[in-house]
């Protein structure tokens, strides 16, 4: 099974002994009363002793009148259950030869909050049994069969063991994310679903895609495709297509895809093909707050992506901003000068127009902790705070204040920092310095890959096995 140190921390909180002594844990899995070789752990499981086989030649599924994606799933983790070819007749009496599933509502829509609790029994005489109130706790249920089912090469069998298995389990937090930066390196499609693909081990719920940014715009968006001359090539850029297939692929398996669109900092690429929304050719960032052209940019880019990705949350960005390049702007600074403000008043003005523009397609605002270091409770009362920062800590303020927070600190949660270990990861708490009441408000967290130093060649292995 993957070894998942930051997700089982985002599935369950760490007893202070197995904080102590996860090490010792992993070096005894397998052994006979250690922890099972799930991950991340289950909320609640028992056990025994007995050994069961399975037979890939039989081995179906069974549901009433499954959904599409339910079927699809079932589809998907049967041939992940049985990859290596074994002969048939090999497998005695009580053999596992179906799974049964009951789900409440099996086409349920994908969003925070969603229902992702299973339980899942397997008995010795080769029962298996799933429930779960929607498709998506039905594959984490079909996730943790496969952990399950070991390949026994002397025997040429599928078998589980320790049987009779109960198993309850339901998400300690219902944001669990990975964040991928496709600017400063390009992913190719294939190489972002196997990613997508992967997460599904480890239950991560969500893709934190970050699109854009100023090293590369290699989104060919539909109402201004002349943004992705700020790719690096013609031949690193994603249509619309890409970004709905994407979106569809991790749909299928219960990921979320929440899009980030950073501004104003983080912004150089816009300016290849549109200079008016930058202050100067030298002095190309934060964008523009003074014209009109700037937001009706971003509004259009913002549509673009709505109409491909359900996800009721949108990440602005706003992180890093230095806004030295508008003083040094005649129009700028004497734009502020007539609204009788200075560049932070400026920055408000900004960030308050893109939350507008987004909340008016009816999604919520997810943005950088700067946010609040400059602007704290004055921030709209939905904005979402997403603490990268440690030495700074909005996540304390933020909850104080009654806002919404996703945890994701650099240093112990920044996957590209390879100076951060797994022990690292595992011991990092969202909600150490929180009461109960205030660790209600904090809807996760995940692991941040950055894309300066990872492309197709190495990004798994950079994100694995620490996650």
């Amino acid at each position: 099974a993957t070894v998942s140190v930051l997700n089982w921390h985002l599935h369950h909180p760490p007893p202070p002994t197995m904080q102590r002594s996860l090490l010792a844990v992993l070096a005894l899995a397998g052994a006979a009363g250690a922890a099972p070789n799930l991950w991340p752990l289950p909320k609640s499981y028992t056990s025994g002793a007995a050994k069961v086989a399975l037979d890939p030649h039989t081995f179906q599924f069974k549901a009433d009148s499954p959904s599409a994606e339910l079927a699809a799933g079932f589809e998907r983790y049967t041939a992940q259950y049985f990859p290596r070819s074994v002969p048939a007749g090999v497998v005695g009496a009580n053999a596992v030869v179906a799974a049964t599933v009951t789900v409440k509502d099996d086409s349920a829509a994908l969003q925070l909050g969603m229902d992702e609790a299973y339980t899942l029994s397997v008995g010795t005489d080769g029962a298996v049994a799933i429930t779960a109130g929607t498709q998506y706790g039905a594959y984490h249920a079909m996730e943790t069969l496969s952990q399950l089912i070991v390949f026994n090469a002397t025997e040429k069998q599928y078998v589980i063991y320790d049987a009779p298995w109960s198993i309850e389990d339901a998400p300690r937090f219902a944001h669990r994310e990975v964040l991928l930066d496709t600017s400063r390196h390009y992913q190719t499609v294939a190489s972002l679903k196997n990613i997508i693909q992967s997460f599904t081990y480890a239950k991560v719920n969500t893709v934190h895609w970050h699109l854009v940014d100023q090293q590369a715009f290699a989104w060919l968006a539909p109402s201004a495709p002349e943004l992705a001359q700020g790719s690096w090539s013609v031949y690193e850029r994603y249509t619309q297509e890409d970004l709905i297939d994407i979106v569809a692929f991790a749909r299928a398996r219960g990921i979320r895809v929440v899009f980030e669109i950073d501004s104003p900092g983080h912004a150089a690429s816009w300016c290849v093909s549109h200079p008016e929304v930058c202050p100067a050719k030298d002095c190309p960032m934060p964008l523009r707050p003074d014209v009109n052209a700037t937001f009706e940019l971003y509004e259009k880019l913002v549509k673009d992506i709505f109409s491909i990705a359900p996800d009721s949350y949108f990440h602005i960005g706003s992180d890093e901003v230095n806004t030295e390049c508008w003083s040094k702007n005649a129009d700028i600074k004497a734009w502020m000068d007539a609204k009788g403000i200075d560049e932070h008043g400026a920055f408000k003005y900004f960030v308050d127009r893109v939350t507008q523009i987004v909340q008016s397609h009816g999604k919520h605002v997810i943005g950088w902790d700067e946010l609040w270091a400059n602007f704290g409770s004055t921030l709209d009362k939905k904005t979402i705070i997403a603490q990268w920062r440690p030495w700074a800590d909005a996540t304390v303020a933020a909850t104080a204040a009654g806002y919404n927070v996703i945890w994701s600190n650099d240093g112990p949660w920044y996957l590209d920092g390879l100076k951060s270990t797994w022990e690292d990861m595992y011991n990092a708490e969202p909600c150490a310095k929180l009461s109960d009441d205030a660790c209600k408000l904090v809807l996760g967290g995940g692991g941040e890959m950055w894309g300066e130093t990872g492309d197709a060649s190495d990004i798994q292995a950079t994100i694995w096995p620490r996650l």
